[in-house]
């Protein structure tokens, strides 16, 4: 993880709460909720997932997978204070995806939430292959990425693709869960502002990191801030293995 990510975690971590994660969460996985088949979910990718703490009090095995120990610590410590009997249903996994593929088990949903885009079309499409023999009939996708609309695509720089990979439409959705395996349950094109809370959060972790790096020129800081508090657009999705 970069360490302006790591400052930025940590503030997470420390500033928004449980309750208050909740709370604010978009959850559409609640939808189909009672036709979860047998299985563990598994969050890829997790972060301080919102989806585990959602469903810390399910019958089910939740598995975490991420490449940062710290932010799987972050997670086990939320878990903890949220439901700390069902502790012996968790695992935490600190391996790279695709790499090191997914543990075989049974599994009712598998979560990606802002992390195809990190990965080009091509190697989306061999990770959707991968889901589909992992999967069973039943098994929910929850996707989250960021559209082509999104505030960083910039189709004619030429360093534009190199943080995130790929920009999707939804089309593009079609080609990694392709409609012969695959059934769409859900689909939206969202477009937010962040809410105060996490704006505050942004500003406050950017002035963290420009004190760090010794930036002190305020054209820079302010233009700095203005880019990374615009409008998001990202795609949501739920997909079922036919």
């Amino acid at each position: 993880m970069e360490d302006t990510l790591k400052i930025y975690e940590q503030l997470y971590f420390e500033r928004v709460s449980n309750k208050t994660l909740l709370r604010q969460l978009h959850n559409p996985i609640r939808e189909y909720e009672n036709e979860l088949i047998d299985g563990a979910i598994v969050d890829i990718g997790c972060g301080q997932s919102h989806f585990l703490l959602d469903f810390a009090s399910a019958d089910k095995d939740l598995i975490a997978i991420d490449n940062e120990q710290i932010q799987l610590d972050y997670l086990k410590h939320r878990l903890e204070q949220q439901n700390p009997e069902k502790s012996d249903k968790w695992l935490f996994l600190n391996q790279d995806f695709p790499k090191d593929g997914l543990p075989d088990r049974d599994y009712s949903l598998i979560i990606l939430s802002n992390f195809l885009h990190f990965f080009g079309l091509k190697e989306c499409i061999k990770i959707g292959e991968l889901l589909k023999q992992k999967s069973s009939t039943g098994t929910l996708i929850y996707i989250s990425v960021h559209s082509y609309k999104y505030y960083t695509n910039n189709p004619k720089d030429p360093n534009n693709n190199e943080y995130f990979k790929h920009y999707f439409a939804i089309a593009d959705l079609g080609k990694i869960f392709p409609a012969n395996w695959f059934e769409r349950l859900y689909c939206a094109a969202i477009e937010k502002t962040d809410p105060k809370f996490e704006a505050d959060l942004i500003n406050d972790w950017l002035e963290k990191y420009f004190k760090a790096e010794g930036i002190e020129d305020p054209n820079e800081i302010a233009m700095a801030k203005r880019d990374y508090l615009k409008n998001k657009s990202d795609i949501i999705a739920i997909f079922r293995r036919k």
